[in-house]
């Protein structure tokens, strides 16, 4: 459930497509689609949850989709500054509390479901959750250090690429010098995740009611609950490495480069913008307090 009430923050972070205000559009489809995939939900369930993903979707063009809105327009300023002070503090942060909001309705959203499946559907949900478990390891988990740190700075160059276009040389070095100092916390976000799933099956086979569940999942992915000392530790570096990276990333964009960037968050923006319930201001992320001192 988690994967499509946060559509629009993966593509934001990740993926940098076309076609976002198609997904936007069919976002109800899309987690209906979801729901017969991961739990077999049945006709009368999907019926039975409808207005609740109605009411859910609302609450995002009314109350999220601003927030999106307001960031994309802030990372189109940030990428024009040319003095340094760039608000790459302001852009991770940002991204952190888009994707905690969303991750508090996806656990509103999916609790009521998972409250009402049967065996047969638990059954399925725990083969999908391990699958994606198994593809996870394989993905991230190699077993050779090597191939494995050269697959992570793929990873993250791809990524940049997809916003900025091809990285030159320098860039590429400095994205290389930036993940020697960042943690890899795969292992400990696929062991976190395994633990937490475990829990919440156990907890759907002993029929836990939907404040429970839903209890539960706001813990587990807006409050991370249960992470260790050292894996939060690792994060805060992480975070301040990664907003270094930023920092020098952006600093180093040529003019075409820039203009590349601010094209795709333009398209996005786009995209999402038709959407909005009213044509209300998009909220302010100075509230951020990383972004106090952010551009305007």
């Amino acid at each position: 459930m988690l994967r499509f009430i946060v559509i629009t923050v993966v593509t934001l972070l990740g993926s940098a497509c076309s076609g976002t205000g198609l997904t936007y559009r069919n976002s109800d489809w899309l987690l209906e689609h979801y729901s017969l995939k991961t739990v077999g939900a049945s006709d009368a369930q999907r019926d039975h949850w409808q207005p609740l993903l109605q009411a859910t979707l609302r609450h995002h063009r009314e109350s999220e989709l601003p927030l999106v809105i307001a960031y994309l327009d802030l990372a189109g300023r940030v990428v024009k500054q040319r003095d340094g002070s760039l608000g790459a503090a302001c852009l991770v942060d940002g991204a952190l509390l888009i994707y905690q909001r969303h991750a508090r309705l996806a656990a509103e959203l999916a609790a009521p479901l998972l409250a009402e499946l049967d065996a047969d559907q638990l059954r399925h949900l725990a083969k999908y959750t391990t699958q994606r478990q198994q593809d996870a390891v394989q993905r991230f988990l190699d077993p050779d250090p090597q191939r494995r740190s050269a697959a992570r700075q793929k990873r993250i160059t791809e990524r940049i690429e997809k916003w900025a276009g091809k990285l030159n040389d320098s860039q590429r070095q400095q994205v290389k010098d930036a993940l020697e100092k960042i943690p890899d916390l795969s292992a400990a976000w696929l062991a976190y995740r395994a633990e937490h799933t475990d829990t919440l099956l156990a907890m759907i086979a002993n029929d836990a009611d939907t404040e429970a569940l839903r209890e539960y999942l706001d813990g587990w992915w807006v409050r991370r609950y249960g992470t260790s000392a050292e894996t939060s530790q690792s994060w805060h570096i992480a975070r301040s490495e990664f907003i270094q990276l930023m920092d020098n990333i952006t600093t180093s964009l040529t003019d075409t480069q820039r203009a590349r960037f601010e094209k795709r968050v333009g398209e996005l923006r786009d995209d999402l913008a038709p959407f909005l319930s009213s044509p209300q201001q998009p909220v302010d992320l100075q509230l951020v307090p990383a972004c106090a001192s952010a551009p305007v």
